[in-house]
């Protein structure tokens, strides 16, 4: 109706007019059409350039009330800025700041408030043991079903609120014993949908907005939670160890050429087993994944010349400890994901040699032999891994997973650089 009466009052008078006749038969003569079709679009364009220009002016105050502080005193809406006090003074009082002074109006006073950051405070009448009082809840999702914050000195709690009326205080652990898991089921228990992310949602203010939001849609999606498990897998592992020496020329520490260099290096494979943790980031697709793998590996390289024999013993036992960012396609039961980040690998057993033979003459009575021992292989490495995988639901909780991964490690010692690049396949479970 307002945009009508708009158009109405801003319509050039003009356009309402009839065309003046023509005579259609007379060869000259250009059609109506032809004739007035131009100055009617011009018309129209100063038409909709003036419609659009009011309707600006009478939204931008809506816009900038949207982008900035505001309160509501008896269903008016005044923007200025606030003062965030943290939660459990938001609770008490909307803080407006005029000028230098500062003044706190009570929920009694205030009916809403909210910040240009998106968090919104209504007033709200409580039961909190067994006494009623007033005051600001943090609203976190709005809809058919509303979900509520309140925080005081002693206490954190959650308030719902849906269209029949039913506002209902929602503790971690009521009276009767039962904790917020159970009473989500019993508040959401007209959506399946919901049922399984009730049980592994946590007891905060993300996580249960997410919850509430799905409620809302009654959407099927897996829920991001915790994880823990186990796992094992098999890997290749490829160790390229390599001399330091000083360049005469520019004192420069390189890698030069050395007995070393002479090793034809090939994957070695070995199991790996391991446990490892997933967290959520922000109730989101992405977690932090942390793991730590235990493995043995065992190198051994032979060379032989004209003039010399070498022979390369390397023994580690390791435990590596992969940080990595995973996402997680939100996919029901199968989820394919994928995953980055740094190693450390610290060598819990490094035994390394390097047996070398030299003939200096035809005689291979005249031999000198070289015995190096324990410094090839650095005790700490450094690298990056990156993977994919798929994730097979058991239930609503445990789940199979298997995974592809390549990696690479790199360390130093006084007199030797390593690099170690390897190609693992790992499966397990999630609790």
């Amino acid at each position: 109706m307002i945009f009508e009466s708009l158009i109405l009052l801003i319509r050039p008078r003009n356009l309402a007019r009839p065309f003046p006749s023509i005579n259609p038969h007379h060869p000259k003569q250009p059609t109506e059409e032809q004739n007035h079709k131009p100055l009617y679009n011009k018309q129209m364009n100063n038409t909709m350039k003036h419609f659009y220009t009011i309707l600006f002016v009478l939204c931008f105050p809506l816009f900038s009330i949207a982008q900035s502080d505001y309160y509501v005193i008896d269903s008016s809406f005044y923007a200025m800025q606030l003062v965030n006090g943290g939660d459990i003074i938001n609770a008490k009082f909307c803080q407006v700041k005029k000028g230098e002074e500062i003044i706190s109006y009570t929920p009694y006073e205030v009916s809403e408030y909210g910040f240009k950051n998106g968090q919104v405070f209504v007033s709200k009448e409580i039961q909190i043991a067994d006494s009623s009082k007033r005051v600001f809840l943090e609203r976190l999702h709005q809809g058919e079903t509303t979900l509520y914050y309140y925080r005081a000195a002693d206490i954190k709690t959650f308030f719902i609120q849906k269209d029949d009326g039913l506002f209902v205080e929602m503790p971690k652990q009521n009276t009767a014993g039962e904790d917020y898991s159970q009473q989500l089921l019993a508040l959401t228990g007209d959506c399946s949908n919901v049922s399984d992310a009730s049980k592994l949602v946590s007891y905060k203010k993300r996580y249960l907005s997410k919850l509430i939001a799905r409620y809302n849609t009654c959407e099927l999606k897996p829920f991001p939670h915790f994880k823990y498990g186990l796992l094992i897998g098999y890997e290749l592992s490829k160790l390229v160890p390599s001399e330091k020496s000083i360049d005469d020329v520019s004192g420069l520490t390189v890698n030069k050429d050395n007995d070393l260099d002479h090793f034809d290096y090939k994957y070695n494979g070995s199991f790996s087993i391991g446990m490892f943790l997933d967290n959520p980031i922000l109730a989101s697709d992405f977690s932090l994944h942390a793991e730590v793998l235990f493995s043995k590996h065992k190198h051994s390289y032979s060379y032989t010349s004209n003039t010399k024999k070498l022979d390369l013993t390397i023994n580690t036992s390791s435990l590596r400890i992969p940080l990595l960012i995973r996402y997680t396609l939100p996919k029901n039961n199968f989820r394919p994901y994928f995953n980055a980040g740094p190693v450390y690998s610290y060598n819990l057993k490094n035994e390394n040699s390097l047996y070398k033979e030299t003939i200096t003459f035809t005689d291979l009575a005249n031999t000198k032999v070289d015995f190096i021992e324990g410094t090839i292989i650095p005790t700490s490495e450094f690298g990056f891994a990156i993977g994919f995988g798929f994730e097979f639901d058991l239930d609503f909780k445990k789940a199979l997973f298997l995974e592809i991964r390549y990696s690479e490690k790199f360390g130093a010692t006084n007199d030797y650089s390593s690099r170690n690049s390897m190609i693992g396949i790992s499966t397990g479970i999630n609790f």
